[in-house]
């Protein structure tokens, strides 16, 4: 199956936002609190990821056989905001993929990792700033920068 990474077209921001919650859902969701999990349903949700995009950011998706398997979303000041595979494709090089596509537009600077993503960001060349923090919105992440 070939795995093709393209920009995101306006008609996928539904299908590309229910890639991100059921991944999060799957994986991220248990380290995060009743907040946390409504906060990011309203971060991931499709009007949400739009405005993004339409702020300056950019959204790319990861596309086998016409199914949105994952996404990376940018902000305009190169911080990683989503980046979601669905758990069958995981650790099939697909986050390595999407990274490498957003990239080629404007060099990764930081995130901030769920916790039980930070050893993969690791491998992306992205390394921890700081402890562990919780946003005045509930979600818990470690802030992350690339060197």
């Amino acid at each position: 199956m070939a795995l093709e990474i393209r920009p995101i077209a306006l008609a996928e921001y539904e299908l590309a936002s229910q890639v991100a919650l059921n991944s999060f859902t799957h994986l991220a969701a248990q380290y995060q609190s009743a907040q946390g999990v409504a906060t990011f349903a309203e971060v991931a949700s499709p009007a949400q990821m739009r405005a993004r995009d339409a702020a300056g950011g950019a959204t790319w998706v990861a596309i086998i056989q016409s199914t949105i398997i994952g996404l990376i979303q940018v902000r305009a000041d190169a911080h990683i905001t989503l980046l979601f595979i669905l758990p069958e494709f995981q650790s099939r090089g697909v986050g390595r993929a999407l990274i490498k596509a957003a990239d080629a537009q404007q060099r990764l600077e930081t995130v901030h990792a769920s916790p039980n993503s930070v050893m993969a960001y690791m491998r992306y060349g992205f390394m921890p700033i700081g402890a562990e923090q919780l946003s005045e919105t509930g979600i818990r992440f470690v802030p992350m920068k690339r060197n």
